[in-house]
């Protein structure tokens, strides 16, 4: 493969990662605000939403930097 090839892969395969992190990330807050809701909300959809926002955005800067 040429260089500019490869270059496009990664730039896809970044682009792919953020895509699967948001998406994760945009179905456990969901998940989280719907627990909420519940009369005995559970701690771990929040801790998970937490994580995976996290993951995200520092996916996407990574992306955005490279």
């Amino acid at each position: 493969m040429d260089d500019e090839s490869q270059h496009k892969r990664t730039l896809l395969v970044r682009e792919s990662i953020v895509g699967f992190l948001g998406f994760l990330s945009f179905l456990a807050v969901v998940q989280a605000v719907i627990n909420v809701m519940q009369p005995q909300p559970k701690v771990w959809p929040a801790v998970l939403a937490l994580v995976l926002v996290i993951a995200a955005v520092s996916a996407w800067r990574w992306h955005r930097s490279h």
